[in-house]
């Protein structure tokens, strides 16, 4: 807090925030939370893509989902497609429910959009893209976040043509709030129609999109490559998200003792998360043949909130006795029955 001799320094620095809230350009950034693209093959070369984004709903200047959003198909690095998909649905994300714990508010929606395409069978991969400007400011384990976007997709690679694949799903979707000092027990696990072997890993989230022609740079054009809606997508390969190494890197989003992993054949993420804060992180399930060909792989981006949560239990024993931290010891001399009042709330 400013000392309160500061008082025309404290008002020009509300007013200046106030001002810069009321920008016009300000609703079209700082909002991504992740994302994903999946597929089904319907059969003759027809792909039914599902693709889920999720936004920060309790922030200054949050923008909304792309109604439509610019989509782009590439046979290899050559665009060969592009369209735009109108929303389908917006649901909420709601934290977990836990009476034990009082969470911290938070607000996660998750915006749906559903679309078929015809794709001859090539020797080539095909790649579905969606790009999008930006990242929470506030997020801990990655460089620039606030002028980082994110690029969406998939591949379907010609085996995965050739076997009209369909693509793993994951499950479920990580809970939005996670408590500090706590343990983390998460299966995100996917399931595969085809049967295929799948395997999990931590993986590096995609960069795509940027603040040119945003509210931090509106003499640049907003549909360019680092715009904030590249419209049409730019084309693979693309980078990865810089992390803050060696504290954080793609395989080590989060910091914990023990540290937060994944198990590689069930997805089961735990750990015990020690840092506050919000942390970028990507997971990818790969698909396999009973031979041991890869099929495909699907990338999830999405973002934990590690918060201190208040406990809303309290154990309390009222009694004759010596209390030890958390260990009562009673003393029993002659009598048979000791008398024990519970005021744990």
């Amino acid at each position: 807090m400013l000392p309160q001799t500061h008082i025309l320094a404290k008002w020009f620095i509300c007013t200046a925030f106030l001002w810069v809230c009321l920008l016009p350009h300000q609703v079209q950034a700082k909002h991504i939370v992740g994302g994903e693209i999946t597929y089904r093959c319907l059969g003759n070369g027809t792909y039914r893509f599902t693709m889920k984004i999720w936004r920060d709903c309790l922030c200054t200047g949050c923008a909304n989902f792309d109604d439509p959003a610019p989509i782009a198909i590439f046979r290899g690095s050559t665009r060969i497609r592009e369209f735009s998909v109108g929303l389908s649905s917006v649901t909420p994300v709601n934290p977990p429910n836990d009476p034990c714990m009082t969470v911290p508010n938070v607000c996660v929606q998750e915006g749906l959009y559903v679309f078929d395409e015809q794709l001859p069978t090539v020797n080539e991969t095909y790649t579905v893209v969606y790009q999008r400007c930006c990242r929470n400011e506030t997020i801990t384990n990655i460089i620039g976040p606030d002028d980082s976007g994110a690029t969406f997709s998939v591949e379907i690679s010609p085996l995965a043509q050739q076997l009209c694949n369909n693509s793993p799903t994951f499950n479920s979707f990580p809970p939005i709030v996670i408590c500090g000092g706590f343990p983390l027990i998460f299966d995100h696990g996917a399931t595969d129609v085809d049967g295929h072997q799948l395997v999990y890993e931590f993986c590096a989230p995609l960069l795509g999109g940027g603040i040119d022609g945003g509210p931090d740079n509106p003499g640049g054009n907003p549909s360019s490559c680092t715009g904030v809606s590249p419209n049409p997508p730019c084309a693979p390969p693309f980078l990865p998200v810089n992390y803050v190494v060696p504290t954080y890197t793609f395989a080590t989003p989060m910091a914990g003792s023990p540290v937060v992993s994944i198990n590689a054949n069930s997805g089961l993420i735990t750990g015990t998360p020690t840092i506050f804060g919000q942390f970028v992180v990507g997971v990818c399930v790969s698909e396999y043949t009973a031979s041991g060909q890869l099929i495909g792989k699907v990338r999830r981006d999405f973002q934990f909130n590690v918060t201190n949560c208040q406990p809303t239990v309290l154990t309390s024993l009222l009694s004759d006795s010596i209390s030890v931290g958390p260990t009562y010891h009673y003393k029993l001399c002659g009598d048979s029955a000791l008398f024990i009042q519970n005021q744990s709330i």
